[in-house]
């Protein structure tokens, strides 16, 4: 069966799992979770960016010499990668589906090898509030403490590579904001079903219960059984104490207007909602402690969570 592959690109927190389930009512698409299978098809040509038993640097080396003697070099190792991952999705589709989604938030480590192995590729851009996914990770992977120093590569290095991304590949591109995906639901899929050239049906949104669950989101998709805006400014009461505020506003200086005009925010209002936000000391003094062995874990750098020794150099991992 043939089938061309969906990219649903974002951080993770940033509502990809419901826009995966909404997307999985058309019958023209099919996913299942996060498939994950693209990652090491790309990293085995990344240096020191796994650890394992074989001993990967040395993986990766013999695979580069073996790519190096195709005709066409890398050009060849993304097609036939291409090829492997299509026969892997259409294996995974249901009978009669056009598209296979592939929703893998930590594509963004590999988001440039993608657009050079699928160049008639469908990608969906979704961005969120920077501050909104950095409070959804501490409410749902931190149980509210401070964690951050644990997705660092993700709120730094993801951000950074899925804008550059994005702005270089536009064209064959869609971007989606949470804020708009939440308040005007059926408006934002009519146009990702027109890129996709499906067909849309009305009000397809509200049948979001009958949707199936996606292991990649633990609370929302349980919590509501219809669109929900209850989230969305959530993140002001989870960011309040002086410490995460502080931390917020460094945040967003480091983001930048330039990369939050991307994707449709604005420095100067997030900052005042930062502002405006009644402060209170919940998790202050833990926070300290947490950033604190933070840091140490950053330094160290524990073995199995090693990235790409680029992502260290430019202090993606461990910012701040």
């Amino acid at each position: 069966m043939s089938i061309k592959p969906i990219f649903l690109l974002s951080l993770p927190r940033a509502g990809s799992t419901l826009l995966q389930r909404l997307l999985s009512l058309n019958g023209g698409i099919s996913t299942k979770s996060e498939p994950w299978i693209a990652l090491p098809l790309f990293f085995a040509l990344k240096e020191r960016s796994v650890r394992s038993i074989y001993g990967h640097n040395t993986l990766t080396k013999g695979i580069s010499g073996f790519v190096d003697s195709f005709p066409h070099g890398i050009d060849d190792y993304y097609a036939s990668s291409a090829k492997y991952l299509n026969a892997m999705y259409a294996l995974g589709a249901e009978p009669g589906s056009t598209y296979f989604l592939d929703k893998t938030p930590r594509y963004h480590l590999i988001v440039d090898e993608l657009f050079k192995a699928f160049p008639d590729g469908k990608f969906i851009f979704l961005w969120r509030n920077p501050l909104a996914v950095s409070a959804s990770m501490i409410e749902t992977y931190g149980k509210g403490n401070w964690n951050l120093y644990m997705f660092w590569v993700d709120l730094y290095s993801g951000i950074d590579s899925l804008i550059n991304a994005f702005n270089q590949n536009s064209a064959r591109s869609i971007a989606v904001k949470y804020e708009d995906l939440v308040a005007q639901p059926n408006e934002q899929i009519m146009e990702i079903m027109d890129y996709l050239e499906l067909e849309y049906t009305a009000n397809s949104v509200d049948e979001l219960k009958n949707a199936k669950k996606m292991w990649g989101d633990r609370t929302g998709q349980y919590k509501y059984d219809h669109i929900s805006q209850a989230s969305k400014d959530k993140w002001k009461s989870v960011l309040s104490n002086p410490f995460r505020k502080t931390w917020a506003m460094n945040y967003l200086s480091w983001i930048g207007q330039d990369r939050l005009t991307t994707m449709g925010y604005d420095i100067n209002i997030l900052k005042s909602e930062i502002e405006n936000q009644q402060t209170n000391l919940n998790h202050a003094m833990s926070d300290i402690a947490r950033d604190i062995y933070g840091k140490i874990y950053c330094k160290y750098a524990i073995d199995d969570i090693r990235t790409n020794q680029s992502f260290f150099d430019n202090k993606y991992y461990c910012k701040n």
